[in-house]
């Protein structure tokens, strides 16, 4: 099979590079450059894809996921960070919700504080004139601020909330689409605050609601960032029954837990760990290859049918190194029908098997 739009990378392309080279984790693969009498030069062993190749493959096994006449269509852009997480489809309206990157103002009449993250949605449904339109949304209730991740849940939009100093706490607000109000599920945990909430995902979300789990991630980024209290709890991974009230940690030993994904079969969870950035102020060294840009593999351990979930709740077993990704750190993760584990990585989405390989990375314009 060949595809015009897709470049072959095999890894034996890079297994050795011959003089001296450095390359700057932050960037992709593109971007190493070779040292002479250590000073860095301006030209590298890899020429840079052009536009014309969005889709790298390292292995073969890539262009079966992508097809013969793969392309990469842009169908909405902004002059600032307005596309940064959730990305939740409502197929009742056709439409995706999304937030965007932290974002500051000096308007105090129509922001309640100096930080803010907005909820947005875009139509995948074109217009007359072939483009999507896409908008801002509402604050759907008072406790949504700073929202991040979300997931689908019960026909509506389960978001993670990050919340603002001890004003606003961090929580699980569940948006209706068709009304658009929110409603707080958990933002305790047996009266402690978490930390800033900052993705969702539903265990066994083919099942009734009262069956199913939801797992969140709580790293500290609100602390780090600014908009948040010194953290009260650890950075963990949390599995929340919301018919009970039932809640535990079910994943620790992380510095950034992150994104949160189960596999097709729900036997398998992914959690990124973004340690590679710190978020601290001042720190010299906000990104550090020594620290993780990581997905771990963790086995799913279910209760029998018929448990009581305030007595068997699921957890997290046999955690595992899924992948590592060589440009920063992989962010908000998806995982397909196949198995396929797609990161929102530095230089563009990278694409893993069930097997941990690094299968492609599409669009490598994005990054430096």
């Amino acid at each position: 099979m060949t595809n015009s739009s897709i470049l072959s990378f095999p890894s034996s392309s890079h297994a050795v590079i011959n003089g001296s080279f450095y390359r700057d984790p932050v960037y992709s693969l593109w971007s190493t450059v070779y040292a002479n009498n250590s000073n860095l030069t301006t030209s590298g062993p890899f020429p840079y894809p052009n536009a014309s190749t969005p889709f790298v493959a390292s292995v073969s096994e890539f262009y079966n996921i992508v097809g013969e006449d793969a392309t990469l269509q842009l169908i909405a852009h902004a002059d600032y960070a307005a596309f940064h997480e959730a990305g939740v489809y409502v197929p009742s309206t056709n439409e995706v919700y999304f937030t965007s990157n932290k974002l500051n103002t000096t308007n105090t009449t129509e922001y309640k504080f100096p930080t803010y993250i907005q909820f947005n949605k875009i139509s995948l449904t074109p217009s007359t004139n072939g483009t999507y339109e896409w908008t801002t949304v509402f604050p759907p209730s008072d406790e949504f601020f700073m929202p991040n991740g979300g997931t689908p849940y019960d026909g509506k939009v389960l978001m993670a909330v990050q919340g603002y100093g001890l004003d606003v706490p961090s929580s699980l607000v569940l948006v209706d689409p068709a009304t658009g109000a929110g409603n707080t599920v958990v933002n305790s945990f047996y009266g402690r605050v978490f930390n800033s909430i900052n993705d969702v995902t539903v265990l066994s979300s083919d099942e009734a609601v009262a069956q199913q789990w939801v797992f969140f991630t709580d790293p500290p980024y609100g602390y780090f960032q600014g908009f948040k209290p010194y953290p009260s709890l650890p950075a963990q991974v949390y599995a929340f029954h919301p018919p009970t009230g039932t809640i535990r940690v079910v994943a620790d030993g992380f510095e950034r837990p992150n994104g949160v994904q189960f596999s097709e079969d729900f036997k398998t969870c992914y959690v990124t760990d973004t340690g590679f950035i710190s978020a601290v102020a001042g720190d010299p060294h906000p990104d550090d290859g020594r620290r993780p840009g990581t997905i771990y593999a963790y086995d799913v351990v279910t209760p029998p049918p018929g448990s009581d979930p305030k007595l068997y709740p699921p957890t997290l077993t046999n955690r595992r190194v899924f992948a590592f990704t060589d440009s920063g750190m992989p962010d908000g993760i998806k995982v397909d029908t196949e198995g396929n584990v797609y990161a929102g990585c530095f230089d563009g989405v990278h694409v893993r098997m069930e097997q941990a390989w690094r299968t492609a990375r599409e669009d490598p314009s994005w990054s430096g």
